[in-house]
């Protein structure tokens, strides 16, 4: 009728392949306003994966936030899962990669692919995966060296305790650093 009805993405349009002069009967004129949503949502996902890779549930809560609908958040969600935007397996190796140049341990690890919204078997799976290539007492060594040298100031009780306590934040198990402390310090074979 040649008055503004609604505006809409140039995309959505091509989608529907509208044309000018075209009679649009109330049901389309909802799935066109409907596909507009969706087009929103999409591209609000994509500029939140664009700066890094997320999670579904990372990405389905700030989705929510930005106070899309849950239907056309999981609709969104499963068209970038097939389009390898959305992958938590891949999510969680990357993160592990990203943990290992923070040189953390496997208890860490997992409590960071939890928090990241990975499910418990996928963490499991990738944790179990990546540190069967990397040895996490290597990572708990480069963490000794690293902090050594501040700590030899100290007397050797602190010391140890400093060091043992930075590396179970880091989350590395007590047995796996137990030996590596006491070498790295010359501690004798002592528990505290």
């Amino acid at each position: 009728d040649g008055r503004f009805a609604f505006g809409l993405n140039a995309k959505v349009a091509e989608r529907f392949e509208l044309k000018c002069g075209m009679e649009l009967s109330p049901e389309f004129v909802e799935s066109l306003l409907s596909g507009q949503v969706q087009q929103e949502c999409v591209d609000k996902a994509f500029s939140y994966v664009s700066r890094r890779m997320h999670s579904r549930k990372e990405l389905t809560q700030k989705l929510a936030k930005a106070e899309f609908a849950p239907q056309v958040i999981e609709i969104v969600l499963q068209k970038l899962e097939k389009l390898g935007y959305v992958n938590d397996e891949e999510y969680a190796r990357q993160k592990l990669l990203h943990g290992q140049r923070k040189l953390i341990g496997k208890r860490l690890a997992m409590a960071e692919l939890m928090r990241g919204g990975v499910n418990k078997e996928v963490a499991q799976e990738a944790v179990g995966r990546h540190f069967a290539t990397e040895d996490a007492s290597a990572n708990a060594q480069k963490l000794i060296e690293k902090n050594l040298p501040r700590l030899q100031r100290l007397d050797p009780q602190t010391a140890k305790r400093r060091l043992i306590g930075l590396l179970q934040r880091r989350g590395f198990d007590f047995e796996t650093i137990l030996p590596l402390v006491q070498r790295a310090l010359g501690a004798p074979g002592e528990e505290s």
